[in-house]
């Protein structure tokens, strides 16, 4: 889940490759530029800015044109679009919160192996904070730490991992009456086919 923020799928594949056309222009026209006495240091605080400001201002340009896409996909009107959208967004995140992990990558080497972390941002889009986490991002990370250090105990291993499986079995107990509201705001059987299709209703 590209940092990315999907809205919906079909509609997401479209709306990036619109996207990264138009980001170009944008990106090198506000490209920091090497100032007389700036030390390396300080330009890579100025290109460290620029790079945030780019991600935020890409994000949100994305979004809206996820937004309007999908608005044309369900022939429906700003109102309506946010009446659906927050019964999706519930789904979504349940669907998310039932199932989410930290995925592993590394190299040949058994030792090259790390674990995607939530905090850094790695494998997960931008970067969060503990208190920006939800429940099970924060378990999962507090987990990752454990399975990173040697000196771990199973009881302490074992009480978080009792955790996270908790934490998921609420997100899936929760998910079959947000499926219920997300089906009852929609208004037509193109809407129900679209949503049923990527599985967010049954």
């Amino acid at each position: 889940m590209v940092k990315h923020r999907i809205i919906l799928i079909s509609v997401v594949c479209f709306s990036v490759a619109v996207f990264a056309d138009q980001r170009q222009p944008y990106m090198s026209s506000i490209f920091p530029q090497w100032k007389p006495g700036m030390t390396a240091w300080e330009y890579n605080k100025e290109l460290e800015k620029w790079r945030r400001m780019r991600h935020e201002r890409d994000e949100e340009r994305l979004n809206l044109m996820v937004k309007q896409a999908s608005m044309r996909l369900l022939d429906v009107n700003e109102k309506q679009w946010e009446i659906i959208e927050a019964k999706y967004e519930k789904v979504r995140d349940l669907f998310s919160k039932s199932r989410f992990h930290a995925p592993g990558w590394g190299g040949q080497e058994e030792q090259d192996f790390h674990w995607h972390r939530r905090s850094k941002g790695n494998g997960f889009g931008k970067a969060k904070a503990l208190d920006e986490m939800t429940e099970c991002e924060r378990i999962v990370e507090a987990l990752t730490d454990l399975l990173e250090d040697e000196n771990s105990t199973d009881e302490d291993i074992r009480e978080k991992t009792d955790a996270l499986q908790q934490a998921r079995d609420k997100a899936r107990e929760a998910l079959p009456k947000a499926k219920q509201e997300l089906a009852e705001a929609l208004m037509t059987q193109r809407q129900e086919a679209i949503f049923l299709v990527m599985g967010y209703i049954d």
